[in-house]
């Protein structure tokens, strides 16, 4: 565990890029949190939630431990970047199909913008507030 410690320490712009890209890559794959156009089974449903909320929090714990000394308003915009290039990307990634039509709309864009940035960013906020407390 201190060797990988001290690697993320002397090589801060490989661990930020993978903490970015673990949560572009949960948002591309975690969209849409609920598609407020089509009707899905309760269990569909319910697996999205459960797995998109998992995710936001494990995204504000992993954020915590790479920036904890940034202000909540700062984290909000960090953290509603790589959300914005998660969705970028899984568009690109369905470009041409017709579930794009369904499922990129604004309701949805801005329900998984706005849960997805909210919960990650209150994760960080109690994950950084109990590392400055136990510090």
């Amino acid at each position: 565990m201190e060797r990988l410690r001290q690697f993320v320490q002397s090589h801060k712009a490989v661990a930020y890029g993978l903490v970015f890209g673990m949560v572009l890559f949960f948002n591309c794959c975690g969209f849409p949190i609920y598609n407020l156009n089509k009707e899905w089974p309760f269990s569909i449903t319910a697996e999205y939630l459960c797995l998109d909320a998992g995710a936001a929090i494990f995204s504000g714990a992993l954020l915590a431990a790479q920036l904890p000394q940034t202000r909540i308003r700062q984290m909000g915009l960090l953290s509603a970047a790589p959300v914005c290039g998660g969705l970028a990307c899984r568009y690109l990634l369905e470009f041409g199909e017709v579930s794009n039509t369904y499922h990129f709309t604004l309701p949805n864009i801005a329900l998984h913008l706005a849960a997805f940035t909210g919960i990650c960013s209150l994760s960080w906020w109690y994950v950084a507030k109990q590392s400055r407390k136990s510090a």
